[in-house]
């Protein structure tokens, strides 16, 4: 691997970095309002409010985006790793689309934020896997 093959792969690892705690962070911070804007009615997650849930999911982008800046600073990337965040990242996508299949009662506000991040976060493992996939060509 050299600076050229990985390059597209470390940038958008960091932007996945940048992205990730930035709105990890605002989610557990405003997860109160983000649960009462994103359902008719109070919700409930494995037991647990929304409100809690969401703050829960915002912590662990936060933790999600620290290791894809961790995997984006390394010299040598372990591909492992990147290979990981991208499986991780395309699950979302379709996590997402079986979330918005489930009998619940989204707002529209609710249905657009899970679509808008789930249509980033579907960017984001597209130029992954190009990334991926032109590190693995130059080897």
């Amino acid at each position: 691997m050299n600076a050229s093959s990985d390059r597209l792969l470390r940038r958008t690892l960091w932007a996945n970095a940048i992205l990730s705690v930035g709105s990890g962070a605002i989610l557990a911070a405003l997860a109160t309002p983000f649960a009462s804007m994103a359902t008719h009615a109070p919700m409930q997650v494995l037991g647990l409010d929304l409100a809690i849930v969401l703050e829960l999911l915002g912590l662990g982008f936060v933790a999600f985006g620290a290791v894809c800046g961790w995997v984006a600073s390394r010299t040598d990337m372990p591909l492992g790793w990147a290979r990981t965040i991208f499986v991780l990242d395309a699950s979302w996508v379709a996590i997402s689309a079986v979330l918005l299949m489930l009998p619940a009662s989204w707002t529209l506000a609710g249905i657009a934020g899970i679509v808008v991040v789930a249509l980033i976060v579907a960017d984001l493992a597209i130029l992954e896997y190009l990334g991926l996939r032109r590190i693995s060509t130059a080897n």
